[in-house]
């Protein structure tokens, strides 16, 4: 597979996802200036600090939050080309445009509060799939309460850090992977793994789904939790 071979396309859903505890919440301004803060100071900047820029991130808004969310972009520095507030109803036309002239769509999942380490999209590039292999999947990584400063090691058997791979041309055809259940089911797919320490799981008081605590696909070591300033940031250093 060479390198023009692979469309690299980080998918993040930033209000475009309907979870119970968040079901109105997300159209809020407050939600979204909240959500924006925690996305520009950690996810944009795992982003940015890619050593290999050869990708480009779609961040998904629902189309109603459009003015709300144009607002609150205002108030950072413009987004890098590669980085860029799509609205739902052109996410897929986004992707899709993008296929053209590439042979896999490697369709990287990431939550809009949370981070990969900064050589993770060279490890795409540089990754040979066994035949047949639909997903790669993370499940080493680290937890962090943003709101304690403390970091543990976290483990998850089928986590939210995956990677789809794709035919372009099916994608384009419509081909998408059934993950009933979510994450838990993408273990069920044909998959490499990743041995690496690969994520970071963010707990800042505004997830609705997390809390810094092992819980049904997260396993966090209480031994190894690392709350000395200078080696958090440490760890940190190399998502970020």
């Amino acid at each position: 597979m060479g390198k023009s071979k692979k469309k690299i396309i980080v998918g993040i859903a930033f209000n475009s996802k309907k979870l119970k505890l968040n079901r109105k919440k997300r159209f809020s301004s407050r939600w979204i200036k909240k959500r924006m803060k925690v996305f520009m100071r950690y996810t944009r900047k795992s982003l940015q600090k890619q050593s290999n820029q050869g990708f480009v991130a779609l961040v998904e808004y629902e189309d109603r939050s459009r003015k709300k969310i144009k607002k609150a972009l205002r108030k950072y520095r413009k987004l890098p080309k590669n980085i860029k507030f799509i609205p739902k109803s052109k996410y897929q036309r986004s992707i899709k445009k993008r296929l053209k002239g590439y042979r896999y769509l490697y369709l990287v999942r990431l939550d809009s509060d949370d981070m990969y380490r900064k050589n993770y999209i060279q490890q795409l590039k540089n990754h040979r799939p066994r035949k047949g292999v639909r997903a790669i999947i993370n499940q080493h990584g680290y937890m962090y309460d943003a709101k304690r400063k403390r970091i543990a090691p976290m483990y998850a058997k089928s986590p939210a850090f995956y990677t789809l791979i794709y035919k372009a041309k099916d994608y384009l055809k419509g081909k998408r992977y059934r993950l009933r259940g979510g994450h838990p089911a993408v273990i069920r797919l044909r998959h490499d793994k990743l041995r690496r320490r690969n994520f970071v799981h963010i707990i800042h008081g505004g997830n609705t789904t997390s809390k810094f605590r092992s819980k049904r696909n997260k396993v966090i070591d209480k031994r190894r939790i690392v709350k000395d300033r200078r080696r958090v940031r440490k760890i940190l250093s190399s998502f970020m």
